[in-house]
């Protein structure tokens, strides 16, 4: 057992074997710890070799166990790749696992995004500017002003015909000098031992992250949209099980919209098109006859009191529709208005010109006690509540404060 940290500070000399440059499909190996540090709560763990692949290129780090203790993170430093952990493992010698189903995902994503990438410079000598790889998402940062759907199609059909062609991809090291001499789509960091990843007859470029072994493995690659960006374009995108899964869920929204719509899939856009025309009629029917009901009930109002305060509780009114209410009624003639909407939980105070009242500054001083939210201006204030009791005292409230004042007034 580990018992003494102490033994295992490490010192930065050696170098662990990076198995993900060797072999990228390795998902489990077993190992000696050679050196343990100890920052804060969290333990850096240092193998002899690893799978775990540390964030870079654009790839996200693997996640996985050593030991059954969960990797939480991953730091590389002077090419020494330390894993985090929150706990020390028991024995010299352990056994790590990767996430591999996350890891094939990623390295589907990434040499996906090679290939999309080759084809906007070949096509339209668009450079990739940016490259983000994310858990639900992948974007590249085209430098081009402007990119038409055609482009994007054209992309599209080109990348998806290559990997079909099931073209070898390879991964070899290579010194500055020798790197020049490859026909490389973006220039290598300024370092000697610089990893090169190639596609047969397809893309050349400086890449540290982890690929599959043949285009074929990538399986499609779906472009999503685009969009600007920073006078650029940004094109998301998905590849693999992604695109895979991404189209098992749009199938079963179309095939839901299918049976709804009585219809196949070929008809679905001019269904929804003739549903909406309908759906604009009836809704400006709607509006004609609300506005029918709302004149008729100002009516029933007037005739009803002959009160400058017109307060009353809607059941089966929303709050836009006691909103226009009100709004007719002081067209008419000079009201102080208080309504509240059980629907909504919302209560409307409001008043003509001719009244030294501050509808806004009620609110303020007294919502509060009644477990409301809203505020106003002086002639008009609104407040919604949690529940109706207390929105029908606070109604309340408002009714007798309005009348007091009136009467001593007069």
């Amino acid at each position: 057992m580990i018992e003494n940290i102490h033994d295992y500070i490490t010192t930065g000399d050696d170098k662990m074997i990076k198995l993900f440059y060797e072999n990228q499909y390795i998902s489990s190996w077993e190992t000696k710890i050679e050196s343990i540090e100890k920052k804060d709560d969290k333990y850096f763990v240092v193998l002899s070799e690893t799978a775990f692949y540390p964030e870079g290129g654009g790839q996200p780090s693997d996640k996985g166990l050593i030991d059954g203790i969960e990797v939480l993170d991953l730091l590389e430093e002077n090419g020494i790749i330390y894993h985090i952990l929150k706990k020390i493992p028991d024995k010299k010698y352990v056994k790590c696992s990767i996430d591999f189903s996350r890891r094939f995902d990623y390295m589907q994503q990434h040499s996906g995004q090679h290939i999309l990438s080759s084809f906007f410079y070949k096509l339209y000598n668009g450079r990739t500017a940016g490259f983000h790889l994310g858990e639900e998402y992948v974007t590249i940062d085209i430098a081009l002003p402007e990119i038409s759907d055609e482009m994007l199609i054209e992309v599209e059909n080109c990348v998806n015909e290559n990997i079909y062609k099931n073209h070898e991809i390879k991964t070899y090291f290579v010194n500055h000098d020798e790197a020049l001499s490859h026909p490389l789509r973006r220039l290598p960091p300024n370092k000697e031992n610089i990893r090169i990843v190639e596609i047969e007859d397809t893309d050349c470029t400086p890449c540290c992250g982890t690929h599959v072994k043949s285009t074929g493995e990538i399986g499609i690659v779906k472009i999503l949209k685009s969009e600007k960006y920073k006078g650029m374009n940004r094109i998301y995108f998905k590849c693999g099980k992604r695109a895979f899964n991404d189209f098992q869920n749009k199938h079963q929204i179309i095939s839901t919209l299918n049976n709804m719509l009585s219809t196949d899939e070929r008809e679905i856009i001019e269904r929804l098109k003739l549903k909406e025309q309908q759906i604009q009629k009836l809704s400006a029917d709607i509006k004609n006859l609300k506005e029918i009901l709302i004149n008729f009930e100002v009516s029933n109002i007037l005739e009803s009191t002959k009160d400058i305060i017109i307060t009353k509780v809607y059941d089966d009114k929303d709050f836009d529709e006691i909103q226009r209410i009100a709004k007719n009624l002081l067209q008419r003639g000079n009201y102080i208005i208080i309504f509240s909407t059980k629907l909504d939980k919302r209560i409307l105070f409001c008043s003509s010109e001719g009244f030294s009242i501050n509808c806004g500054l009620l609110f303020k001083e007294n919502l509060k006690n009644y477990n409301g939210k809203g505020g106003g201006g002086e002639r008009q204030a609104q407040a919604g509540f949690n529940n109706i009791d207390d929105m029908i005292a606070f109604h309340k409230f408002i009714h007798l404060t309005i009348s007091t004042l009136l009467k001593n007034k007069s």
